[in-house]
């Protein structure tokens, strides 16, 4: 997926940006803003983060913590990441795990300090395209399929009438 990051400097932040699709090339490219920013929220400093409209209204707004991803309503993904020297990657764990084949997870766990965050990225693996011999089977067996139906169907039909004719005799 294409994305972009913007280091904050006053804050110490890193912001990617992931696009909703392969096809947006440009994370940033949209009719919906992305702001984050450090506020003061009851006492305490917090990372947040808005999504606003066109028209200047937020239509989303949640807290970050670092090293968290926020997946926005319009499809985008946003990381937020600590660039302070005291934050420490405690282990990057760049496996990837395949679950019920249709779905990937990357996992990745930060210590901030006294806390730590478990960041996990999950994304659908694109479906396996079949060989062209497994192909060429499936075309096979559909045919082999209409042929016994369709000779299956002149049996019965044939039965039908031979009942028919055979019972307008005895009578």
């Amino acid at each position: 997926m294409p994305q972009e990051t913007v280091t904050l400097e006053e804050d110490q932040l890193a912001v990617t940006v992931a696009s909703a699709s392969k096809e947006q090339t440009d994370p940033l490219n949209s009719d919906l803003t992305i702001w984050v920013g450090e506020i003061e929220l009851f006492g305490r400093d917090t990372i947040w983060v808005e999504l606003i409209d066109s028209y200047g209204e937020v239509i989303y707004d949640s807290e970050v913590r670092p090293n968290e991803t926020h997946l926005l309503p319009d499809g985008r993904a946003v990381v937020v990441r600590s660039v302070d020297p005291a934050t420490r990657i405690v282990k990057s764990d760049e496996s990837r795990l395949e679950i019920e084949g249709q779905m990937m997870v990357t996992r990745r766990i930060v210590e901030d300090g006294q806390e730590s965050t478990s960041v996990e990225f999950v994304e659908a693996a694109p479906k396996k395209k079949s060989s062209p011999l497994l192909e060429m089977a499936a075309v096979g067996q559909t045919i082999w399929t209409t042929v016994l139906t369709f000779f299956d169907t002149a049996v019965t039909q044939v039965e039908v009438a031979w009942s028919w004719l055979v019972d307008t005799i005895r009578v």
